[in-house]
């Protein structure tokens, strides 16, 4: 079994800092446990539980609270010497919640909880020494709740507004083959069918045919009290090929196909936990993809040093983004303000890593795209004219640097240095007069970047002696977060000053930050 448990003195030191920050807050813990038993040579059981909680109020009115919790059962079976069984059951939350009670007559709770019960159950038959048999069913239930707004106190006159909980079954059966072709030659093929229900009660939007969802074109709504609302089903396919040359040169293809039926609907200006899920519902189709993936892998120096090279690309399908002016937060007809895209995404991943030896590390480089496209007028609005443009998440260039070096047994140093493209951003480039008053106009959506990202973090780690018979292991960890200081900016806001737009970068540590650690091991 282990058991484990953190928390933090954050709001210690934030009182010990000038007055301006003196009002912040910051905290957080977590709590973990797993525990394993093999009642004999075929049976064992496998439990675990995790909580934890954040807390954080940077000076302002507002406070962001947020935590998981999750516990799940498995029972591992061995049948015979040719077929097992894995059956896991569990339980999955997250919930997050926005408070301000500065000013009485306007304080609120705003919050949002997704919460999931799955049961898989996997078997895997060693039919012959060229066949390895994978099979299995899966469940899993969703239900969310998108947003419930509450005054906070006696003295709040905010109006409360509860969003309808959502809920939907989802359940997959699959098989795959493990083919040995050859002692170099081996092949996976497997087939996944997917069942998805959207579970009632619930009220459902029914827009006209042929025109974007828009307010203007909802014709009426129907009401389930409960049963299936929307049912969805599909199969996924995959290929893999794995070709070994030699016993340190191989090459690897795969073609697989995919669909989800959550989406995630991400604020991506404000560094606050504020996201949002929605389920596929008769307004909102799944999202597809399919990709096709090439690689080479090469070892050297006995397989000490390992080295790769893929390529990959995948086109996807009903990918949500946003219509200009969405609103996410407590929207009951958020099918008005996304619409469904298709996209593309492609790459090339060098790795290069030494496993051993004084100097150990690795370094990757990733050089990537992900574009979108909103051309289709029925579904909704034309972004930049129908052309593709990059998704939010689109950086093309990604580079990262591991490295650590051991001088004795007892000190050694590790750096480590990431940097990456700036993300997307649209931003204003001017303004025009329109109904007889000043508006402002956007660039194309997606055409600017924020700054690149980088940031280079050090540290020394001194062991202490290596006794064999002692009660504990010490050690220190002393090093420097950002060590150059840089303000990697999160995101760009605009804010009217005095008649005018003032452009503001937020960024997020953007200071060197040294830390001390001291582990004691039992």
């Amino acid at each position: 079994f282990i058991v484990g448990g953190r928390t933090t003195y954050a709001n210690w030191l934030l009182k010990q800092l000038p007055a301006q920050y003196r009002d912040s807050k910051a905290s957080f813990y977590d709590l973990n446990a797993s525990i394993s038993h093999e009642f004999n040579k075929k049976n064992s059981i496998y439990l675990s539980g995790y909580t934890s909680h954040d807390r954080f109020n940077l000076n302002s009115d507002t406070s962001y609270g947020y935590g998981n919790t999750n516990f799940g059962i498995k029972w591992k079976h061995i049948f015979n010497n040719k077929l097992n069984a894995l059956i896991t059951t569990g339980y999955d939350k997250y919930a997050y919640k926005i408070s301000s009670d500065r000013l009485p007559l306007s304080a609120y709770t705003l919050g949002f909880d997704i919460n999931q019960v799955y049961l898989r159950t996997h078997f895997n038959y060693y039919l012959s020494s060229k066949h390895t048999l994978d099979f299995g069913l899966n469940s899993l239930y969703y239900k969310l709740h998108p947003g419930n707004y509450q005054p906070q106190g006696n003295s709040s006159l905010v109006v409360p507004k509860n969003l309808a909980p959502e809920q939907a079954l989802e359940n997959s059966l699959y098989l795959s083959d493990h083919y040995n072709v050859s002692a170099s030659l081996s092949a996976d093929m497997g087939v996944r069918f997917t069942l998805y229900d959207y579970l009632g009660p619930q009220n459902v939007n029914i827009y006209a045919d042929g025109l974007p969802k828009t307010e203007g074109t909802l014709l009426s709504s129907k009401t389930y009290n409960g049963g299936v609302v929307k049912a969805y089903s599909a199969p996924e396919f995959r290929f893999g090929l794995r070709y070994a040359i030699n016993d340190s040169f191989s090459i690897k293809a795969g073609f697989n196909t995919q669909r989800q039926y959550i989406h995630s609907l991400s604020n991506t200006t404000a560094m606050a936990p504020t996201d949002i899920w929605k389920l596929s519902d008769p307004n909102i189709k799944p999202q597809e993809g399919g990709q096709v993936s090439l690689g080479l892998y090469k070892n050297f120096k006995a397989n000490t040093i390992e080295t790769s090279v893929e390529v990959y690309y995948k086109r996807m399908k009903n990918y949500l983004d946003y219509k200009s002016g969405a609103n996410l937060v407590l929207n009951d007809h958020i099918e008005t303000d996304v619409m469904g895209t298709e996209g593309k995404a492609y790459g090339v991943e060098l790795l290069v890593k030494k496993l051993t030896g004084k100097l150990n590390g690795w370094i990757s480089y990733t050089w990537s795209r992900t574009l979108l496209r909103a051309n289709n007028p029925t579904t909704g609005e034309i972004i930049n004219q129908g052309a593709y443009y990059p998704a939010n998440y689109d950086k093309p260039h990604d580079v990262t640097a591991i490295g650590n070096y051991r001088f004795s047994h007892r000190f050694s140093i590790s750096v480590n240095a990431t940097y990456s493209t700036g993300r997307p951003i649209t931003l204003p480039v001017g303004l025009y007069n329109y109904a007889g008053s000043v508006r402002t106009l956007f660039a194309d959506r997606n055409s600017y970047r924020i700054p690149d990202y980088f940031r280079t973090d050090f540290s020394m780690n001194i062991d202490g002696n290596h006794k064999v018979h002692q009660r504990t292991h010490n050690s220190w960890t002393i090093g420097v977060y950002n060590i150059t200081g840089r303000k990697n900016p999160y995101s760009v806001y605009y804010v009217s000053e005095g008649g005018t737009i003032n452009g503001y970068k937020l960024s997020i540590f953007g200071a060197a930050i040294p830390y001390i650690n001291f582990n004691i091991r039992f």
